[in-house]
């Protein structure tokens, strides 16, 4: 009998969540192409600053980011080369969660649209190319594949939706399940030998659960949470639905996503044949399953793009958000200055409601989840305070503070690369401009504009002295803990050394 369908080893229920996600994801494409060593991943998840990331700070709960996420999620899997485990970072994952601004929801969709049972999960890897299977994940696993079941939750569960919009005659926007519906479902013959269960199927076996010739199967585990982050369906009071539509186009794209998810055929056969331990741990071994479950790879470019695609929610000129009128035609934004609170900067969770008022802000927080990014900022961060400065910030602004006696900054924070350096200082240079004229009655028309580097940025030998001294902007960077500069912006930030 199937109770579970998600694991409680993803502690999703946080808004905060996503920003672990990243986190997560972002340690482990350190290690991308290189022999699994899982100490040396452990050891790299307590060198980050706990004021920096949201990763579990207990080391024994590490094991469920190495194991769970990777069997839930697909974040990477291990490939056998010359009887060693390769470290491969799924491509989704480096699509959608190590970029500049990393979007979780469309990670998170296109992972569980993939994600079914029997899977891979319970394998261990040794150092000799072995791989053995936990005995509880082993039988569980063996028994679903003689009983012949193929499910995929996530796909279950919208197929459902559609089916309830079918029986009530409803709009397609306003369709709901309960979790005992689901399960119903996930343990009905008729249902569980398909990834992509008939819709007739479905809307026959909801039928009966709502009539009661069906019964609900008794102690399930409610885990729903990880829904709340597809930015698609949510999760409230025992029911599951869409989440709501913010304007009419926004309504057209989540039924266009609805029926993209219901028409998808694909599903992982490799287990269909097995019949004892040896023939799964060789399936385990040969790593297709690791290789099928990666969206971007094994979903159509077409499904990709209706799934992850934004489509902008406004279609009037005017949108109310709380108590505030907004006129889209000149949008004017402005966000108080906050103090830091010394230890982590705001959420940077996504809100479709956020984002629907004020695009930009969804863009800066998306940036600001990225954990290097995240890392920066706090450096800066303390750096200032051990300078005697308080550092603020808002929805726009990295930080802002003012210097004892000494004027003001304001900070623009880029993570960058030998890629991206150009395009990521291009897009800060705009945004520190932006900025002082936007807020000038709260940080003065003299504050001066600092980009902070996570190394120095002399890849391209004349950015510097353009930024310097043509355009008067400050640039540093870190050296461990260590605030460095080049000489030619030297009279800019004299005022931040110690």
């Amino acid at each position: 009998m199937i109770t579970d369908l998600f694991s409680h080893k993803i502690h999703s229920s946080s808004d905060e969540w996503q920003d672990k996600l990243i986190d997560i994801a972002s340690v482990f494409a350190e290690f991308d192409g290189q022999v699994y060593d899982r100490q040396a991943i452990e050891e790299r998840f307590k060198q980050i600053s706990p004021r920096a990331s949201k990763v579990a700070r207990d080391p024994s709960k590490y094991r469920d980011e190495i194991s769970a996420y990777p069997a839930y999620l697909g974040l990477y899997r291990l490939q056998l080369e010359n009887d060693r485990w390769i470290f491969k970072l799924s491509e989704t994952a480096k699509r959608f969660l190590i970029t500049e601004e990393p979007n979780v929801p469309a990670f998170i969709l296109l992972q569980l649209l993939l994600f079914q049972y029997p899977n891979g999960m319970g394998a261990r890897y040794s150092n000799n190319g072995r791989l053995i299977v936990q005995a509880n994940a082993r039988d569980r696993t063996l028994q679903f594949i003689k009983e012949g079941i193929r499910i995929s939750p996530f796909r279950l569960i919208c197929k459902a939706l559609l089916a309830d919009s079918k029986l009530n005659g409803i709009n397609s926007l306003h369709p709901r399940i309960t979790f005992d519906e689901v399960f119903i479902l996930a343990n009905d013959s008729r249902i569980n030998k398909f990834a992509s269960p008939s819709l007739l199927d479905v809307t026959t076996v909801l039928r009966e659960a709502r009539s009661g010739i069906l019964l609900p199967i008794g102690k399930i585990e409610r885990r729903f949470h990880l829904l709340n982050h597809t930015d698609f369906l949510e999760v409230t009071n025992g029911w599951i639905h869409l989440r709501e539509a913010l304007s009419p186009e926004d309504a057209d794209a989540l039924i266009d996503k609805l029926n993209i998810i219901n028409n998808v055929q694909t599903q992982f056969l490799g287990f269909d044949d097995i019949a004892n331990e040896h023939e799964l741990t060789r399936i385990l071994t040969d790593g297709s399953w690791g290789t099928y479950f990666d969206g971007v790879v094994n979903l159509t470019a077409e499904v990709v793009q209706g799934l992850t695609s934004e489509t902008p929610v406004l279609s009037s000129t005017m949108f109310e958000r709380d108590d505030i009128i907004i006129d889209n035609k000149s949008i004017k934004f402005k966000y108080p200055l906050r103090e830091r609170d010394g230890t982590l900067t705001m959420s940077t969770s996504y809100n479709r409601k956020g984002q629907a008022a004020d695009p930009e802000v969804t863009r800066i927080k998306r940036q600001r989840s990225n954990l290097e990014h995240k890392i920066l900022t706090h450096k800066m961060d303390e750096y200032l305070r051990r300078i005697g400065a308080v550092p603020f910030e808002n929805e726009h602004i990295d930080l802002y503070a003012k210097i004892p006696n000494d004027g003001t900054f304001l900070f623009e924070v880029k993570s960058v690369n030998s890629e991206n350096l150009l395009s990521q200082t291009r897009k800060g240079l705009s945004q520190l401009y932006e900025y002082r004229y936007r807020y000038k009655a709260e940080v003065g028309e003299d504050v001066t504009l600092c980009l902070v580097y996570p190394n120095e940025p002399n890849e391209i030998d004349w950015l510097q002295e353009y930024l310097c001294e043509d355009r008067e902007i400050a640039i540093c960077w870190f050296n461990n803990e260590m605030l460095c500069y080049p000489e030619i912006a030297q009279s800019k930030i004299q005022n931040l050394l110690l």
